[in-house]
């Protein structure tokens, strides 16, 4: 029996909850990103070479026009580049974007783990950290700022 993995069990309840049903609330939306990135820390760094395999191509697109349709109350927010030394320079976030990629990177996981070993999977999970973890955090900036004016 495979041991279970924090960054598979993470991902996976993540896309189940985004992506079956009702869309979370903000509120819960944020407890899922927070889940992901704690698993990112609980996750130890595994040397597998993931890269070998050829997962099926996903159609980007269409996870952006779903999370589009699912999430309509979201969309572009301001954000500043942090690499930028004082003040930076204002850009536009995209909410749908930063739910659509980090749906895709974690289905690349889920695929890793169902079809080959937990190792490939967070192997994956830890390798990608740099693009999903990103959008997750910028993410989660706008939903606190929304959850707080909400109440």
């Amino acid at each position: 029996m495979m041991e279970k993995s924090s960054a598979v069990i993470a991902s996976k309840n993540f896309l189940d909850e985004v992506w079956t049903g009702e869309p979370p609330t903000f509120s819960r939306l944020i407890e899922l990103l927070d889940r992901l990135l704690v698993s990112y820390h609980d996750t130890a760094s595994v040397d597998a070479p993931y890269y070998e395999l050829d997962p099926p191509e996903s159609d980007w697109k269409a996870v952006y026009d779903q999370a589009g349709k699912r999430f309509g109350n979201l969309g572009l927010y301001p954000i500043t580049d942090p690499s930028e030394e004082g003040v930076g320079t204002l850009v536009m976030g995209d909410a749908i974007d930063d739910i659509a990629d980090i749906t895709s990177d974690l289905r690349q996981t889920v695929w890793y783990a169902d079809n080959h070993s937990n190792e490939y999977a967070e192997a994956y999970f830890r390798r990608f950290y740099f693009h999903w973890g990103q959008h997750a955090r910028e993410l989660l900036l706008l939903l606190h700022r929304k959850q707080t004016n909400e109440t």
